[in-house]
């Protein structure tokens, strides 16, 4: 169970790396098929988990957000947001600020029984539709994503599609299937909520059940 909740909080961190993309046209092989698209438009948030031949387990999850990039951006990577969305955040901090690189540091401790995560990690936002972020030091042992939003119309940023992929793996063994089986769950949820929070769900009905996802306190 301590193995699970240790994926589950590090999964959310990486909502801190956002960036604009140019159309779907333009995308890599991450980008949803026409199937896949229907269901991300009724408001479905879709997850794989991939196999690579690197350390840790890979998973992308994908969803539809009714706003903009900038409207996204207002909610992610700021603390007092990520203290809804990120499961036991005890502590986040700021090291180096900026826009297009940050330095931050977080301590998450999900209950008495689990042992505090402290650890800090670099985001940067690279040229075009791309960011990335990796662990700089700490109580993991790898620790890397990227993100995309993409346009779901080409010229309108108004639906954007968000693309987040992260690759993990905790210092204190864990078999693979228990990761894929936390992040299978946790990484949806956590999109979720912060969708609800950008007011991107298509509708209350929607924005309300995404709300209901989030771990932490929703204000009123």
């Amino acid at each position: 169970m301590q193995l699970v909740r240790y994926t589950t909080l590090v999964s959310a961190l990486f909502v801190l790396v956002v960036s604009t993309g140019k159309g779907l046209a333009g995308t890599t092989s991450a980008e949803p098929g026409a199937f896949n698209l229907e269901r991300l438009r009724s408001g479905e948030i879709l997850l794989q988990t991939i196999d690579t031949d690197k350390p840790g387990v890979t998973a992308r999850v994908t969803a539809l957000f009714h706003t903009t990039a900038d409207a996204v951006w207002d909610i992610v990577g700021y603390c007092k947001y990520e203290y809804i969305y990120i499961r036991g955040l005890k502590l986040c901090e700021v090291l180096e600020p900026g826009t297009n690189r940050m330095l931050m540091h977080h301590r998450l401790r999900n209950s008495w029984y689990t042992p505090t995560l402290d650890f800090t990690f670099e985001a940067s936002r690279k040229p075009g539709n791309f960011g990335e972020a990796h662990l700089v030091e700490g109580n993991l042992r790898v620790l890397q994503a990227w993100w995309r939003m993409v346009p779901l119309v080409d010229g309108d940023d108004s639906n954007v599609i968000v693309i987040h992929e992260i690759r993990i793996q905790p210092k204190i063994p864990a078999p693979g299937w228990l990761v894929r089986r936390s992040l299978r769950k946790d990484l949806p949820d956590m999109l979720a909520c912060v969708r609800g929070l950008a007011k991107a769900s298509g509708d209350e009905r929607r924005r309300a059940a995404d709300l209901k996802r989030c771990p932490g306190d929703v204000p009123p």
